[in-house]
């Protein structure tokens, strides 16, 4: 069943989205490091080998950034990379290879980009996203989309950042959700959809509508009740 998040009165030529911001690596992050150059056979030296440190967990691939703010590269040794964007990663890289290879190349993408989602979606838990896909709208996806009851209106987005703590709200049914801080995701971030009061009464569709129309009935009640006191007036 397809459940639309964005009001029927946002237009699209209304919608205006924020460029995503790169993020900067932090101690704990992997990154997938590609290196390619005019001579192939040296380039291979420096091709990315997997790694696990226990042998029953997945085998992550990629350069850890160590406590030290590090990674450890063929040839270059420790490099320091907390603080940096992929991107400038990369042209760093590309800059220190000059004096191994021709003309290098150096592409540098997440390999952990990981958030957790959690309350009233349909899959819960831990999920990876591609790097460059990280709107709360691919991690909603990814969680199999939030359940009927799930509220759209008030998301809690919990987030990790330069050692404190922070706590942000997004409304993914308002067209004010793309201009939002919170929009991108980032590695780390906790999600939580809170069920809507319907969902923690325990009460079913039919109990709704149950409930919505002997609301109504008393309001038509107590008017007509009103109404013939006022006109004994």
């Amino acid at each position: 069943m397809h459940y639309s998040y964005l009001s029927d009165s946002v237009k699209a030529n209304e919608l205006t989205v924020n460029l995503p911001v790169q993020h900067k690596l932090q101690k704990g992050d992997r990154v997938k490091i590609y290196v390619t150059a005019l001579n192939l056979e040296a380039a291979n030296q420096f091709a990315m080998n997997s790694t696990a440190s226990d042998p029953e967990q997945p085998v992550l691939s990629g350069y850890l950034v160590d406590n030290t703010g590090t990674i450890v590269f063929p040839e270059l040794g420790h490099v320091m990379v907390e603080g940096l964007t992929t991107d400038s990663i990369a042209r760093l890289l590309e800059e220190k290879l000059t004096q191994y290879l021709t003309a290098p190349a150096v592409s540098v993408i997440y390999s952990n980009f990981m958030v957790k989602i959690f309350g009233d979606v349909g899959r819960p838990g831990t999920i990876t996203l591609q790097d460059g896909k990280n709107t709360i709208f691919d991690a909603i996806s990814k969680a199999t989309d939030l359940s009927p009851t799930g509220k759209r209106e008030d998301i809690l987005i919990v987030r990790e950042k330069e050692g404190k703590r922070e706590f942000g709200r997004i409304d993914i049914s308002s067209k004010n959700v793309f201009n939002s801080q919170y929009y991108y995701l980032e590695p780390g971030d906790l999600i939580y959809v809170e069920p809507s009061i319907n969902k923690l009464l325990g009460l079913d569709t039919y109990q709704q509508k149950r409930i919505a129309m002997v609301g109504l009935t008393f309001s038509i009640v107590s008017f007509l009740f009103l109404l013939k006191n006022y006109l004994k007036i």
